[in-house]
Order: C-alpha cells, then sequence, then structure tokens
C-alpha cells in the first residue's frame, strides 16, 4: 500500500459502479486499479470504458490481487454480506453500497468479522462525507431553532423497475437515507417505531413500494418518515424546534458542489436566513477521499474515524428492519390472516 495512493478494485458493473470509478479516478489519494464481473465481456469493456488496468471475471480472483488495498462493493443487496465477508478475510479495506447488510444479524455477525480481520469497512451512504451534512449538523448542534421536537422527511424516486427486486425495496433501497440523517442529528436511537406501507408481489418476491414511519426518540421528539420506490423523484426535509424551524431547500441526499442551501426561520426574526453550502469536490469523491484517508492513516476503529463507524449502520438496519417488518406484518393478505 502506498503512503500516497490507495488502489482500488471495484466488485459489480452497475451504474453506481460507474459513478464510483469516476469518483475514484477523480479522487488525490486513489487509483481504480481493478474490475470485477461474472462476465469476463463485461469486465473487459468497463475496463476500457475506464482505462482500469486489472479485469477479472470472478470477484474472489480480484481479492486475491495483493495489488488492491481496499473495495468497493457494488452489488445487490442480498450479495453484500458474502462479499464484505471474503473481501475482509482477504485482507482488503470495504466500501459497501447502502443499505450495509438486509437483517440486524447480518450487521452483527459483519461488526465481529471486521473487528478480528482488522480492515476499514464502511457503508457508503455517500452524503454523510459532504461538507453540506456538516454544516447541517453543526446548526442543529448549535441550537438555532432551540431543541430539536420534530423532524419531517420524504424520500421517493421512480426505481422499483430498475432496481434488484430481491431484498430490495423502497425502505432498504431509499429509506436509508433520511433514517440516517435523522439519526445522525438526533444523536440518538428511536426509543418508538410506528410503521405502515403499500407492498407489492412480482416474480414471487414481495416488495415494499410505499411506506411511513413514525420514531420516537428518548428526549421526546419525534420523526415523520415517508419513502416510495415508484413515484418521481421528491426530496423534503425539515426539522422544527422551540425557537424556529429549518428547511432544507435542494436534495439533502444528493449535495452537489456550488448550490446546497438551508433555510432557517426564526420565531423572533421576521426574515428567514439563508444558507448555500459549497464544496470543492464532487458528492462520490468525498466518500472515497474519506475511505482513503482513514486507510492510509490506519484509522480503522469504530471510535476514530469520522465517516460512518459500523454501530451506526447497525442502528440504521436496526431502523430499517422494524419498519418493514412492520410493513409487511399490516400487509398480510386476508386468507392468511384466517388460515
Amino acid at each position: 500500500m502506498s503512503k500516497n495512493s490507495i488502489k482500488w478494485g471495484i466488485l459489480g458493473t452497475s451504474y453506481i459502479s460507474e459513478v464510483m470509478a469516476n469518483a475514484i479516478q477523480e479522487s488525490d489519494t486513489s487509483e481504480l486499479v481493478a474490475i470485477g464481473s461474472r462476465s469476463l465481456l463485461t469486465a473487459k469493456k468497463f475496463s476500457e470504458k475506464y482505462s482500469i488496468q486489472k479485469y477479472y471475471d470472478d470477484y474472489q480472483a480480484l481479492l486475491n490481487d495483493d495489488g488492491i488495498d481496499s473495495i468497493y462493493i457494488g452489488l445487490p443487496n442480498h450479495l453484500h454480506k458474502e462479499w464484505i465477508t471474503r473481501a475482509a478475510l482477504a485482507g482488503k479495506h470495504i466500501l459497501c453500497e447502502k443499505p450495509f447488510v438486509i437483517s440486524v444479524d447480518e450487521a452483527q455477525e459483519i461488526i465481529s468479522i471486521i473487528k478480528k480481520s482488522n480492515v476499514f469497512c464502511m457503508e457508503a451512504l455517500m452524503y454523510r462525507c459532504h461538507p453540506f451534512t456538516k454544516k447541517l449538523r453543526k446548526l442543529v448542534q448549535s441550537k438555532i431553532i432551540g431543541e430539536i421536537k420534530l423532524y419531517t422527511a420524504t424520500y421517493t424516486a421512480n426505481i422499483a423497475e430498475i432496481a434488484n427486486p430481491t431484498a430490495g425495496g423502497s425502505i432498504r433501497n431509499l429509506g436509508c437515507y433520511p433514517i440516517s440523517l435523522i439519526r445522525l442529528l438526533a444523536n440518538a436511537e428511536p426509543v418508538e417505531i410506528c410503521a405502515m406501507g403499500r407492498m407489492s408481489q412480482k416474480n414471487k418476491i414481495e416488495t415494499d413500494n410505499q411506506a411511513s414511519v413514525i420514531l420516537k426518540f428518548l428526549d421526546n421528539s419525534m420523526a415523520v418518515v415517508s419513502t416510495a420506490d415508484d413515484m418521481e423523484m421528491f426530496w423534503q426535509f425539515e426539522i422544527y424546534g422551540t425557537e424556529g424551524n429549518l428547511k432544507v431547500i435542494t436534495n439533502p441526499w444528493l449535495p452537489n458542489c456550488d448550490n446546497n442551501r438551508i433555510v432557517i426561520y426564526s420565531n423572533n426574526e421576521k426574515n428567514p436566513i439563508e444558507i448555500n453550502v459549497k464544496a470543492e469536490k464532487s458528492l462520490y469523491t468525498y466518500q472515497i477521499d474519506t475511505v482513503s484517508n482513514h486507510i492510509m492513516n490506519k484509522e480503522y476503529t469504530q471510535s476514530r474515524h469520522d465517516g460512518i463507524p459500523l454501530l451506526d449502520s447497525l442502528g440504521n438496519t436496526i431502523v430499517l428492519e422494524a419498519w418493514l417488518q412492520q410493513v409487511k406484518a399490516k400487509n398480510i393478505q386476508p386468507e392468511l390472516m384466517t388460515a
């Protein structure tokens, strides 16, 4: 491993892997050296498009390459646990696409494996590494709108037809974003969860296409979150406190370089305050740099890195699983309820 650059390999050739390839190549801390696919032809085409030196038609063969320091896992949700495990056992550092894994049991098992393997591992919730999120967190911590009483969030996108249906759905693929942001800002885990939603079935796979959840925290603050994967893209995020409210105008989960706006309404001020956060790099490059810098500095432990610690990912998984379980329970077919 070079002191100045981390050598990356990518597992999977989907759209998000292309986004990550661009981010790695934009990064001053990283170098993209390998791509892995189930198809040699697909891997070769990807390598040619991004001028990648090595390509593999076997994921494990890529992990066995001693010239690779870190792996980005851009595979479907249900494959995350297997390939995080394999990567860790191969001594590779890991950035895994969200959702981290698909159950609390899987998350706990992965945390144990990572601890024993002494590698860096982080969930790819890219917005968490962006200056906009850091600014938003500082504003909440400053109590500019007083004590927080309510968070409201909506995130929808028309991705149901293109997303892998196995272990997919709106909660895991989209709901993970507002849940993670609210937990970050609240700096706490919910003590009560109440959820409902709409399910569909395709090729014998049940999927949650729309869902809402109410969270209650120990300080009696609450959050209302809604998501859907068969509606056009829409975002909304607002925070209400005892001294005012805060509204995010632009997409908080896809911040860009020069237009990331927050408006603050104070109970004692006539005119709102508008804040625009600018960034020097693209969203996904911030994420890559966060991982690469921690690897170069050998900051692997949960408490020492400022990205997304694994215990944070575990907390998110706990909420997502409870949300999904309640939605499924409330969508049991009438004939099954009377059986």
